[in-house]
């Protein structure tokens, strides 16, 4: 009968049962060394199995033939999957400990080591990793919404997820973002539907790119004889946030006209010249569009109450009000005013 013998996580053999006892009593064996006989998968302690009674009374082994490496490692094999599934089903710490996850077998006979090695399952590992991975960013996106609603919660709805607490947007907050969505971010990307383009043609405004700038010009037709009125600036409504220039010479509009012209945000340069219907109070309404620096006033009859209207308008930079009703001491205190503004009178 053989044996195995484990120190410090290494094991030797097979030796057979005496020859185990000449190593004990030489001292190169310990009698706390660990020993496994072959067929059984109960680790003792080499001076423990040498002193009992079946290792006592066993049969003197026979020869060990001169190529027996691989059947004594598959029985090594086996043993070692006994003894993991003795340690699963609640064998003691000490004798699962006994046996190390890299077994080193020497064979007398053929002067050769033989490594066993146990591999973790390389899927489970990779599992583990994704599902840890995903709890991590779920719970990095969930913190985010709660630190910052407003930012995280458009990119959630945009996902298409549900909102966390039960918020959710509203159908005008929906529509807002719809429309903002929607909304050319350049004049080459708009489209008029067939109703737009019918509107616009009725009303006889033409649409020209801008040289040397982004944007539109919307231009009234001045032979034209029904003249532009308030009405027809809802042509000009698809184009709005792209428009900056607008010639309304010789229109028919009204101050409820300019309080339309408002949506036009970018809007830069308005041409009023000829105008007849509008007032002072209705050119105030034009006070919101922060970047319109060019307005043209000549042959308006106003009064000198726009004075004060001009002063209000601090991004204004040029203004002709050449006949347009003002006192020469309207026009001075207008310049004393606003000394960087370029007005031109007559």
């Amino acid at each position: 009968m053989n044996l195995y013998l484990s120190r410090e996580g290494q094991t030797f053999g097979p030796y057979t049962i005496d020859q185990a006892r000449e190593y004990l009593t030489a001292g190169q064996f310990l009698p706390n060394d660990y020993a496994l006989l072959e067929g059984q998968t109960e680790w003792k302690s080499l001076g423990e199995l040498l002193g009992s009674e079946t290792v006592q009374a066993a049969p003197e082994p026979t020869p060990i033939p001169a190529e027996p490496v691989v059947e004594s490692v598959q029985t090594l094999g086996e043993a070692i999957v006994q003894e993991q599934t003795q340690a699963v089903e609640g064998q003691s710490l000490r004798k699962a400990e006994s046996l190390p996850r890299n077994r080193k077998i020497p064979n007398e006979n053929k002067k050769e080591t033989v490594i066993l090695v146990h591999q973790p399952s390389v899927i489970l590992s990779t599992i583990f990793v994704f599902l840890i991975t995903a709890i991590l960013c779920g719970g990095i996106v969930l913190g985010s919404y709660f630190i910052t609603p407003q930012t995280v919660g458009p990119f959630l709805a945009d996902l298409g997820l549900p909102l966390p607490l039960g918020e959710e947007k509203t159908a005008p907050e929906q529509d807002a973002i719809t429309a903002k969505k929607a909304e050319p971010s350049t004049p080459g990307e708009m489209m008029l539907d067939e109703e737009q383009a019918q509107r616009l043609r009725g009303s006889g405004i033409r649409i020209f790119p801008v040289k040397g700038d982004e944007g539109l010009q919307a231009i009234t037709p001045m032979d034209s004889e029904s003249p532009l009125n308030d009405d027809d600036l809802v042509a000009l409504v698809p184009m709005a946030h792209h428009l900056v220039l607008i010639d309304l010479t010789q229109s028919k509009i009204t101050d409820r006209g300019l309080g339309q012209l408002v949506e036009m945000k970018n809007l830069k340069r308005l041409t009023l010249e000829g105008v007849k219907e509008i007032t002072p109070k209705g050119i105030a309404q034009l006070k919101p569009l922060e970047n319109l620096i060019f307005l043209n006033l000549v042959r308006v009859p106003l009064d000198d109450s726009l004075v004060d209207v001009l002063i209000g308008m601090e991004n204004l930079r040029e203004v002709y009000l050449f006949e347009a009703g003002l006192s020469e001491s309207a026009i001075s205190r207008l310049k004393t005013a606003r000394p960087k503004m370029y007005v031109k009178e007559g």
